[in-house]
């Protein structure tokens, strides 16, 4: 069952029936939505900018595409888009914690701009508070939550274990919050982070990708579906 917003959840669906799972196996119900979040940009004092998901550059201000900023990613795929927009991208890490760590030997001159979206689990505003490397907030989407269908929640409420990519906390605690009894079920979580969230909303099993990317994720799900298929 992929909850994943709708482009992401059918482009990952793709990416599992490239490698062999069916497509009746899989269940597409978005639990949230990204929506553009229409915010002034002033870059005329910014050095560079901070990107930790890819649904920000699908909300990029138009001043800055094509702009040649610096820009620090997380993730190869994340940076590949960012250059595709005019950017001077890096792949600077695969979490954003470790982006942190790494951004002041990458950087050393500020203010940095974090495009971001409404929700996070780290501010790096408050993570880099003062000079020589100031992070300003800049929120260009939002992640809005989604009632999963009554067909759904009949499916998880069955005997049957249901396999949930999980890739972002935001998921997870939406996940966590509903009337559901997520023991029968197996979480995939992107990273250790994730899976702790996965653990509190109750999942019976829960594995965690060797990477926080999708390659990874996947190589944990095929698997998975044989042996529930079997």
């Amino acid at each position: 069952m992929l909850t994943r917003p709708q482009a992401q959840a059918r482009h990952f669906a793709d990416e599992l029936i490239a490698q062999g799972v069916q497509p009746n196996q899989i269940i597409i119900d978005p639990i949230m939505k990204i929506a553009p979040v229409e915010a002034p940009c002033d870059i005329s004092a910014c050095k560079g900018l901070i990107i930790t998901s890819a649904n920000a550059l699908s909300y990029l201000p138009v001043a800055l595409r094509g702009s040649r900023l610096p820009c620090y990613c997380v993730g190869e795929s994340t940076s590949q888009a960012a250059r595709a927009l005019g950017l001077d991208a890096y792949h600077l890490a695969d979490t954003a914690r470790a982006l942190c760590d790494a951004l002041p030997t990458a950087c050393q001159e500020g203010p940095l701009l974090h495009l971001r979206g409404a929700h996070t689990t780290l501010d790096m505003a408050e993570h880099f508070p003062s000079n020589p490397l100031p992070v300003e907030n800049l929120v260009v989407y939002e992640q809005i939550a989604l009632p999963l269908q009554a067909e759904t929640h009949e499916n998880l409420r069955r005997s049957s274990p249901v396999i949930l990519p999980i890739f972002s906390a935001r998921s997870a605690k939406l996940l966590g919050k509903l009337a559901l009894d997520w023991q029968p079920h197996w979480a995939v979580a992107l990273s250790p982070a994730i899976a702790t969230l996965c653990h509190e909303a109750g999942f019976g099993q829960i594995t965690t990708a060797t990477q926080p990317n999708r390659q990874a994720m996947v190589a944990v799900i095929t698997p998975l579906v044989d042996v529930k298929g079997g």
